[in-house]
């Protein structure tokens, strides 16, 4: 046995020695020691990095993301709204800054697994578990920063090599990016499977802003909830047409109307009703031409009309509370309205919302007008819709108790050649030929007689004209399946009596007489089952890979993914097709299966491997 010394005294000299020692074997580690690699070797950089993190998930939770600079400004106000834009905090989980804190934490981790690791078997499952979250982490930056994903419509028997995405621009505004595909999609078949159709009566009083289902069977009268109106369905048909007889109910010019035909040589082009008061013109998208039926009260608006080349004005209405005030449209000049500490500038307007061709460009499809309003809050821009007038309360507005509508911006468009056939009460009859914003021709005009379009191979003719137009109504049977059911209800409130037919087809309301109250008869729930496209993808003239693929169900190809997204809900005759693109996913499914074995080695091998190194031991 080896002797030991016990409480034996330690010399001064030797305790210096101690000390020397100490001191030299720790001054190489201070020398070597890095401060970056500390840093990033550190649990409190993991920590500060995940608690920035979560914060930016709450943000981009809380705020809505992707949304236009004027949606911000007018929820938040112009400085804030700019503030959010600049930090990219609408954007939050595709910002660089995330991202930047994405690849910290995946720095972080690799250090921290570098410092940890021991060189030996039993911690393979520490490593796979730590590399799993940097394979994850890596995979959301790479999608994050180089993933796409954006939408094409397809229709059938054509084909594409490209699809759009959305990018808000420097302004902050919505705008679409052309993307190419290496390869080219053709949709050879789009199918639509529907369900059996469901439809529903629903009442809505204007008043007190209600609206409830209402039971249909015939011969039973309902009373609607919270109101003076009473509803009596007298009859159903499954499967119902409308037919309708133009007719002329008098001589007095109540409805003026004329039936007008275009021709090409001695071919009928196009052909139909203008009604003064109603729909007034017809538009040759095509030619940009337009033919227009104006009535007149007196030979002096006539002769105005004849000699003036732009239509009326467009007009803005602007309602507070009880007021109401119209305004014609004038560009850049401000409104202040007296004793409300409002006012109100018409910044820009269009012919179609969106386009971004010249105004003369634009078909009349989606007019409107963007209004700037100065208030106790700052300004606030809104766009105001023609055919959308409720348009701002599906939307977040700062001014919500300004109501703003506006109108005549369809019937006040000039196409490139318009031609205007006007009438008044004393007969007279006018056709004027407008050509690029000036009269080239103006002419009388009579029943059946063909006037050419000077600068055109086009003639138009007046072929009828019924001073007081109407429609000869009847509802016939076409089957007894329930394809385009119809009602015929009978409406009883303040003002009396009144029925007529609803159509399950129609997109309109049936208003009772005081505007107060109004039915619609329409489909409920959606009645497509499953909408299926069949896709070849075509490279070089060659088919390389085909698929009929369903909603979750996408065609893989190149590393894109072809999913079905949506579909022509009027004539089914085009498939919308999402088109994502996402270089991370790999990375992140091999992080999950790093995470599995990881999990498995720590909870099933490492165990089994510690209880047989303890066996062999003891043995």
């Amino acid at each position: 046995m080896k002797n030991v010394k016990k409480n034996q005294p330690v010399t001064a000299s030797e305790t210096m020695g101690n000390q020397g020692e100490r001191t030299q074997t720790t001054q190489p580690e201070r020398k070597d020691s890095n401060v970056v690699w500390d840093f990033f070797c550190s649990v409190k950089l993991a920590v500060v990095i995940i608690l920035v993190m979560v914060v930016a998930c709450i943000i981009g939770t809380v705020i809505v993301q992707e949304k236009t600079l004027d949606e911000y400004m007018a929820r938040y106000g112009y400085g804030f709204a700019t503030f959010l834009r600049y930090t990219q905090l609408t954007n939050v989980f595709y910002s660089y800054w995330f991202s930047f804190l994405l690849v910290l934490l995946c720095a972080n981790l690799i250090c921290c697994t570098i410092k940890r690791w021991r060189n030996t078997f039993l911690q393979t499952g520490f490593i796979l578990t730590h590399l799993s979250l940097i394979l994850i982490l890596l995979g959301g930056v790479i999608k994050f920063q180089t993933g796409v994903k954006g939408g094409v419509n397809v229709y059938e028997g054509k084909t594409v090599n490209y699809f759009l995405t959305q990018q808000l621009d420097r302004n902050g505004k919505l705008d679409y990016i052309k993307k190419d595909l290496p390869f080219s999609i053709a949709l050879d078949d789009f199918i639509l499977e529907k369900n059996e159709p469901k439809f529903q009566l629903v009442s809505f009083v204007k008043s007190s802003d209600r609206q409830k289902a209402l039971e249909i069977k015939v011969g039973k009268k309902q009373r609607v909830p919270g109101s003076d109106y009473k509803v009596f369905i007298k009859d159903y048909i499954p499967d119902a047409e409308l037919k309708q007889e133009p007719v002329n109910s008098s001589d007095s010019p109540n409805n003026p109307a004329v039936y007008v035909k275009m021709y090409s040589s001695d071919d009928v082009l196009a052909e139909g009703w203008l009604l003064a008061n109603e729909q007034n013109f017809y538009d040759d998208k095509k030619l940009n031409l337009r033919i227009e039926y104006l009535w007149k009260s007196s030979q002096q608006a006539l002769d105005k009309a004849a000699t003036s080349v732009g239509n009326e004005t467009p007009m803005v209405s602007v309602a507070i509370s009880d007021w109401m005030q119209e305004y014609p449209l004038e560009l850049n000049k401000t409104i202040k309205i007296e004793g409300s500490g409002y006012a109100v500038k018409f910044v820009q307007y269009a012919f179609n919302y969106g386009d971004k061709r010249p105004l003369e460009e634009q078909p009349p499809e989606n007019p409107a007008v963007l209004v700037e309003i100065n208030g106790p809050e700052g300004v606030e821009s809104r766009w105001v819709f023609e055919k959308f007038p409720d348009w701002d309360k599906m939307h977040p507005a700062r001014y919500k108790e300004v109501k703003i509508t506006c109108s005549g911006f369809t019937s006040t468009r000039l196409a490139k050649n318009t031609v205007r056939v006007l009438q008044s009460p004393d007969g007279k009859r006018t056709l004027v030929h407008i050509s690029d914003g000036k009269i080239v021709e103006t002419v009388p005009w009579e029943l059946k007689k063909k006037h050419a379009i000077a600068g055109t191979n086009r003639q138009v003719e007046v072929f009828d004209y019924y001073p007081s137009f109407d429609f000869k109504r009847e509802v016939i049977r076409k089957s007894d399946e329930v394809k385009q059911p119809a009602v015929l209800v009978e409406l009883d409130g303040p003002q009396g009596k009144m029925e007529d037919w609803l159509f399950a087809n129609s997109q309109y309301a049936t208003w009772y007489k005081d505007k107060n109250f109004a039915l619609v008869y329409e489909a409920t729930g959606d009645s497509i089952k499953h909408f299926t496209s069949k896709l070849r993808i075509v490279e070089n003239g060659q088919t390389v890979a085909e698929k009929t693929i369903r909603v979750n169900d996408p065609l893989k190809h190149r590393g894109y993914a072809i999913y079905q997204s949506s579909y022509d809900p009027e004539a089914g005759q085009f498939s919308g097709l999402q088109i994502v693109k996402d270089p991370g996913i790999p990375v992140v499914y091999s992080g999950f299966g790093a995470l599995c074995f990881g999990v498995i080695f720590i909870f099933y091998i490492k165990p089994f491997l510690r209880k047989k190194q303890k066996k062999g031991v003891e043995e």
